[in-house]
């Protein structure tokens, strides 16, 4: 026990030891500023405006961090705080928050992509790309969707809608994405609007536990094909909060917004459509999720689209029809129809009988391009030629 009148050595009196918060950042900066008088410890301490982004993007989902630090809310939500006075009913910017002095960052649109990838796979994201947003790209943009996608307490996501107070009335039925000459993003209960200054596309891939998803059974989805999910929504807020934080805006922000991911992911270099409708990358494989995808106003560099010779080689490999419990994949050759009305119509590929699907993840993990350390079949030095060597087709 601890002595009653505090003389034991062992338990100082609290008061000589605790510092408060301010004597805590006062402290470290004097030293901090001594031992390298070049740096600038920004308006929190945490250093130049992309360090102050990356920490406030990084504490959202901590305790007392979801969504304005130390303010409470649904985990739920957070995937959802993403424009600068966007969609949500969390419209404070950091500048609000830190007395308007947080500074806007302005960099190239090289730095800016080189940017984005860095701090998109420290939140955990395997692949990154971008894509232009034009009047041929906008054609993958659907056409209307419903709002209560990019609002707190999605229905689909932890508790549903009861959670949360709506900002304006949501209809039940889809609304149009239209594009207008406005500085924020918003929606109502007529339309989506996206701002025109919002010319990119960010997309991003999530990678899965490699090990575990190679041996996984059972149907609905083993646990290591589940547990991207989450990862996308949360990390895909941390990424729309340091867009915010920068005094950008990251719009959407997770697999449902848009349009169809596959078809982002393709148009911006990160994978070719395989045969199970799905993206397979040249480097990750079908071991990825994806795309996230986040409509911004941060000049990037486009990256553009690939032909590493996937989409080829499915046509004459099929292991994954082979394997599929239900035959739920398209046999023979890419096809314009679309044949369901869950599947996206308008181009020539492949795609998936969701009605019979089970949800196992054979069609994923018996794929060659299926990237295991050693047990891919087809290892790193044949992936790399299939595009160029006929016989691998």
């Amino acid at each position: 026990p601890v002595p009653a009148n505090g003389d034991d050595k062992r338990y100082p009196d609290p008061a000589d030891q605790c510092l408060t918060l301010p004597e805590k950042r006062d402290l470290y900066l004097a030293w901090a500023k001594q031992q390298f008088p070049d740096w600038e410890p920004g308006i929190n301490g945490h250093g130049p405006t992309r360090d102050e982004a990356l920490w406030f993007a990084s504490s959202t989902g901590g305790i007392g961090r979801y969504r304005i630090p130390g303010t409470q809310q649904m985990m739920s939500t957070m995937r959802l705080d993403g424009s600068t006075g966007g969609w949500g009913y969390y419209n404070l910017p950091p500048a609000a928050v830190w007395g308007g002095k947080y500074p806007r960052w302005e960099g190239t649109p090289e730095e800016n992509t080189l940017m984005m990838r860095t701090v998109c796979q420290f939140f955990g994201y395997s692949s990154i790309g971008v894509m232009p947003i034009t009047s041929n790209t906008k054609k993958l943009f659907f056409e209307k969707q419903i709002p209560f996608q990019f609002t707190p307490g999605d229905p689909g996501v932890f508790g549903g809608t009861g959670n949360v107070q709506f900002d304006v009335p949501l209809p039940k039925t889809p609304v149009p994405i239209v594009w207008e000459e406005v500085d924020k993003g918003y929606y109502n209960d007529q339309k989506i609007v996206i701002p025109n200054k919002a010319n990119w596309v960010l997309t991003m891939t999530m990678p899965l536990p490699e090990d575990r998803f190679k041996r996984s059974l059972g149907w609905s989805c083993d646990a290591s094909s589940m547990i991207a999910y989450p990862q996308v929504a949360f990390n895909g807020g941390r990424v729309q909060t340091f867009l915010k934080a920068l005094g950008y805006q990251g719009l959407g922000g997770d697999m449902a917004m848009w349009g169809p991911g596959g078809a982002f992911g393709v148009m911006s270099g990160l994978s070719e459509q395989g045969r199970v409708a799905n993206e397979i990358s040249p480097k990750y494989g079908s071991a990825t999720k994806g795309s996230n995808r986040l409509v911004c106003d941060l000049p990037m560099v486009p990256t553009k689209p690939i032909d590493a010779g996937i989409h080829k080689f499915c046509e004459t490999c099929g292991i994954c029809t082979t394997v599929c419990p239900s035959n739920a994949i398209q046999v023979g050759p890419p096809q314009w129809s679309n044949n369901r009305w869950d599947n996206t119509p308008g181009y020539l590929g492949y795609r998936l009988n969701w009605g019979r699907c089970v949800i196992c993840t054979n069609c994923e993990t018996y794929c060659p391009f299926f990237n295991m350390t050693n047990g891919s079949l087809i290892h790193n030095v044949v992936r790399s030629t299939v595009a160029a060597t006929p016989v691998f087709n």
